[in-house]
């Protein structure tokens, strides 16, 4: 039973026993790993994949309350929280915030939002809260990724007046 071992994922060459599953789990806690079946695996998935739609679908839900919520609608219970954390080596809250920031700074680059809308939609104290926030988890401030918008903006403004000019050029 010598296991092939590929981004975190063991395949067996032949089904192992209980004994042995009970061994390979007490190895991988010994060093750090958690032991994670398939359908669990699926399950973390799935609250990874709610998380995201609940940012983009629902952000009137503070990223706070995303325990509480999931565990109202039976998607999650406290043992699945706990392998959660475990897993992702932060909690529900700590992996919605980082979401959330994701989420911000795609609204940065794509949307023409100001930062104190965009602090109430995600229930943020205030703008100085998420730039903290945000700064916090990218390194970088909110303002540089408006600076990226409008430097966009720019260039395809002046690539689309230089196309105006080129078909001026071309009738003449």
């Amino acid at each position: 039973m010598i296991p092939e071992v590929s981004q975190g994922v063991i395949e067996f060459y032949e089904e192992p026993d209980g004994l042995q599953l009970l061994q390979l789990k007490e190895v991988l806690w010994d060093m750090g790993y958690e032991f994670v079946d398939d359908l669990n695996s699926e399950k973390l998935d799935g609250v990874s994949g709610l998380i995201k739609k609940l940012i983009y679908m629902h952000p009137e839900i503070p990223v706070s309350g995303y325990p509480e919520y999931l565990e109202e609608l039976e998607l999650l219970d406290q043992e699945m929280i706990l392998l959660f954390s475990q897993v992702h080596g932060m909690d529900l809250v700590q992996y919605g915030t980082i979401q959330q920031v994701e989420r911000i700074k795609e609204m940065l680059l794509y949307e023409d939002r100001k930062l104190s809308e965009i602090a109430e939609l995600f229930h943020f104290k205030n703008k100085g809260q998420l730039k903290r926030t945000f700064e916090r988890i990218t390194g970088l401030t909110p303002k540089f990724y408006k600076d990226i918008r409008k430097r966009r903006l720019k260039i395809r403004e002046e690539s689309g007046s230089g196309e105006k000019i080129s078909a001026i050029k071309e009738k003449n």
